[in-house]
């Protein structure tokens, strides 16, 4: 607002002022319009003086806001200015930048594929070390080889480094036996420290038990099922065996995938019971024929023994063996006639020969029933497959692993059976049918030096 507006504004503030003041005057009376008059005077002046201190201060404001004005108008000039220079070096880092990856790509060439390759060989070796057994007994390389392979970053020399002496580690404990203390859980869930000894990277045991690790759980447990006894054998004979010792011992060069098959096998007895009942009806059997068998082969062999001490001395029977028995009956009865003689040692012959041979009628049939058994097993566990089929399908074979079984251990229990009593009644039949024979001849022998006797008394 300029000062002449403000003069022209303050005057009409008077005028109006004074018409106010003529009016009052003019209803109060003539003796009030004086002081009305010098009170307006009075007011004029004070409001000049106010007024021009007012346009003193709005000339002095106005300078700042010039002031101001000015200064802003320079930092928006110094912004630009910087603006164009922060512009001008991004331009220049990004060209700088762009020359630099491109002396980079040049720089690596092949190193590339050798990071790649790193990468690729640190997580392999991470799957192989937390599977290894060597780990068990050194476990800080979980976190050296989990470093590696989770690294995102290039990899520098000392870590490719640390993963050669990882794979090193790994080939140089591979070759030894070592000792040292673990925690070992057993089957039932319980847990003890013991000694444990590593065979390279394949078997862990204890004692004469194998343990199997569990790389998720970071834990030793023991095989819910050992194997046989001579294996276990070995390995009681390692753990107890003095450094430098050479010991025979099973290893199982899968790192424990063989021997978790192998103990997970049925065992004799398992296999017998998957027989079921005709199973154990054929073992009755075959312990039935080796029974005879056993006691045929003794009587036999007693028999035989007892006949060739008796064939040394035929002038003295002994009564001990059919052969003295045949012998004594033809010294008693030789005085009477040949007819009468041939008889007599016919039916002492006849009743030896028949205790010989006792059994072995008896052994053929069980030899005979025993496969039969076997193919009554065989079909029993086929139908119980057939019902398994028709009630389940053929999506579980495990269903029908019980039927087969049956049929097929039957069968081979029956053969197991009959061939061992087959091939023992042949024995035994030939020894019988060679003893028969020498008292058959020393019965023709008798009877025949009878016959010349009686001959020459006739003659």
């Amino acid at each position: 607002m300029s000062v002449a507006a403000i003069r022209s504004l303050a005057g009409g503030v008077l005028g109006v002022a004074w018409l106010a003041a003529s009016s009052a005057a003019s209803a109060q009376g003539g003796s009030g319009l004086l002081d009305l008059l010098e009170e307006v005077r009075t007011n004029q002046t004070a409001e000049s003086r106010i007024n021009d201190e007012r346009e003193q201060r709005f000339r002095e404001h106005a300078d700042e806001q010039m002031a101001l004005q000015r200064e802003a108008e320079a930092e928006v000039a110094r912004q630009q200015a910087l603006r164009t220079r922060l512009k001008q070096n991004f331009d220049d880092n990004e060209t700088q930048l762009a020359q630099l990856q491109d002396t980079l790509d040049q720089r690596i060439g092949d190193l590339g594929e050798l990071f790649g390759v790193f990468r690729q060989s640190a997580d392999d070796a991470q799957t192989a070390l937390y599977n290894s057994l060597i780990t068990v007994e050194h476990p800080e390389r979980k976190a050296v080889v989990a470093s590696l392979a989770e690294s995102d970053e290039v990899p520098t020399i000392p870590q490719m480094r640390a993963l050669w002496q990882l794979l090193m580690q790994e080939i140089a404990h591979s070759g030894e036996i070592s000792r040292f203390s673990a925690d070992i859980i057993q089957p039932s869930g319980d847990q003890y420290a013991g000694t444990v000894i590593r065979v390279g990277a394949f078997n862990l045991i204890s004692g004469d038990k194998y343990l199997n690790y569990l790389p998720d759980a970071d834990q030793l447990v023991e095989l819910p099922r050992q194997p046989q006894s001579h294996v276990r054998a070995s390995a009681d004979k390692l753990s107890a065996a003095a450094p430098g010792t050479e010991i025979g011992f099973y290893i199982d060069p899968s790192r424990g995938a063989l021997l978790g098959l192998l103990v997970q096998a049925p065992s004799l007895l398992e296999r017998v019971e998957q027989g079921k009942a005709v199973g154990y009806a054929i073992i009755v059997v075959g312990i039935v024929g080796l029974l005879i068998v056993l006691e045929r082969f003794f009587s036999v062999a007693r028999v035989r023994r007892r006949i060739k001490v008796q064939l040394a001395d035929l002038d003295h029977p002994n009564l001990d063996n059919p052969l003295g028995r045949v012998l004594n009956v033809y010294y008693e009865n030789k005085h009477l006639d040949l007819e009468a003689v041939k008889r007599k040692l016919d039916e002492v012959v006849f009743k030896d020969v028949s205790d010989i041979r006792r059994g072995l009628p008896l052994i053929k049939v069980l030899a005979a029933v025993a496969p039969l058994m076997g193919l009554l097993g065989t079909v029993t566990g086929m139908i119980g497959t057939f019902q398994a089929i028709t009630l389940f399908g053929t999506g579980d074979p495990k269903l029908m692993a019980g039927g087969i079984s049956q049929a097929l251990i039957t069968t081979v229990l029956g053969l197991v059976t009959a061939i061992p009593l087959l091939l023992t009644h042949s024995l035994l039949a030939n020894q019988v049918t060679a003893t028969s024979k020498v008292i058959a001849e020393q019965s023709a022998g008798m009877l025949a030096k009878k016959a010349e006797a009686d001959a020459e008394l006739k003659a």
